[in-house]
């Protein structure tokens, strides 16, 4: 079962070998070095009439050893880059990790929400972090044990909405999926709405239930990453209370996935195609066109190793934004068995979709 106006449309075929969206450019944004050799979790967003692009680094593995925030300003749409610069530096000496990060611009500033770690995956709140005179500043901290997925969007109410997963409690694994809503001011202070399953009665059939939000007009869809199968939520009163679950209906391996509405009203939903391997060497984007019934275009994004980036051969974790006419997606790059991760963006056309 499926929810009307999600999943692959049916009565077409899926495609077996998609096309990349004509137009597309590649490039490398951050490629890892000695002092940093692992980057993950990357999210590019327009702030400041520029576009920034972030993600967190660790000196040793996935938050192990020295872990910061840091990211990258362009002027010209992506193809060229400032120095790095950082938005959250190294708590280690504090037993804490900063890791990961979602942005919102609001009355002219930027502000970074950044989830705050005592060990690997154990989230105890969050701080607030804003730009002012070339740098990121301390602007408070929260208590509630979040870690975020998505950049945050408005809804047709004007408050704002993102997704991602909570603990339990602070400092235990964020197994519970949810949406977090806040009034368009900043800092926002972000409510919890976590949605229904059996996480709600202290169950948590799912180890990462990393969350993807697509935000229309009449409703907005929540996509639940599992390791078998992805599951879908609904909702129709700006996200206070959803229905479901329903299976996604893509073949969706145990990554996280991403999806958004672009301004001409079509519906994109990213995520890596699931193999026997379950591995992810396969990003895809489906693509609804406004009026379908359900998403009907498949697009190739990245699949194996790149000559040209020497990158790859896995492509994962994407976020993505719309400005000017370009939908832009980052991910990370990384190989099998290193443990290398890089920053890539993808600048594709909306008009080619």
């Amino acid at each position: 079962m499926r929810i009307q106006g999600f999943g692959w449309r049916e009565g077409l075929e899926y495609p077996a070998c998609p096309t990349e969206p004509e137009g597309m450019k590649v490039s490398m944004v951050q490629r890892a070095d000695e002092e940093f050799p692992f980057l993950h979790d990357t999210m590019v967003v327009p702030l400041l009439g520029k576009l920034f692009m972030a993600w967190y680094n660790c000196s040793e593995a996935e938050i192990v050893g020295k872990t910061v925030i840091r990211g990258r300003w362009s002027e010209d749409g992506g193809k060229s880059w400032s120095e790095v610069e950082e938005v959250a530096g190294d708590a280690a000496g504090a037993g804490l990790h900063y890791v990961p990060v979602t942005f919102q611009e609001y009355g002219g500033r930027a502000w970074a929400y950044v989830t705050v770690m005592k060990a690997h995956d154990r989230p105890v709140g969050y701080r607030c972090r804003v730009y002012e005179n070339g740098e990121w500043l301390d602007a408070g901290e929260r208590e509630e044990p979040v870690l975020f997925n998505t950049l945050p969007v408005k809804t047709a109410g004007g408050s704002l909405i993102a997704a991602g997963r909570v603990a339990p409690a602070a400092g235990e694994l964020p197994l519970i999926p949810s949406v977090m809503l806040a009034g368009p001011g900043a800092p926002a202070k972000w409510r919890i709405r976590k949605l229904p399953g059996p996480w709600n009665r202290g169950e948590y059939p799912f180890p990462y239930p990393e969350t993807a939000l697509i935000v229309g007009d009449a409703g907005m869809t929540a996509v639940v990453r599992g390791e078998e199968r992805a599951e879908v939520f609904h909702s129709t009163d700006g996200g206070e209370s959803w229905s479901g679950p329903t299976e996604a209906g893509f073949p969706t391996a145990g990554a996280k996935m991403y999806g958004g509405v672009l301004s001409d009203g079509k519906e994109y939903f990213i995520y890596n195609e699931r193999n026997v391997k379950n591995d992810r060497k396969k990003l895809v984007m489906a693509v609804r066109l406004p009026g379908e019934a359900g998403f009907g275009r498949l697009y190739l994004l990245r699949e194996g190793y790149d000559p040209a980036l020497d990158a790859g051969p896995c492509w994962h974790y994407p976020c993505a934004c719309e400005r000017d006419g370009i939908l832009y997606v980052s991910c990370t790059a990384s190989a099998e068995t290193e443990n290398v991760r890089h920053g890539i963006l993808m600048r594709i056309p909306t008009d080619s979709l």
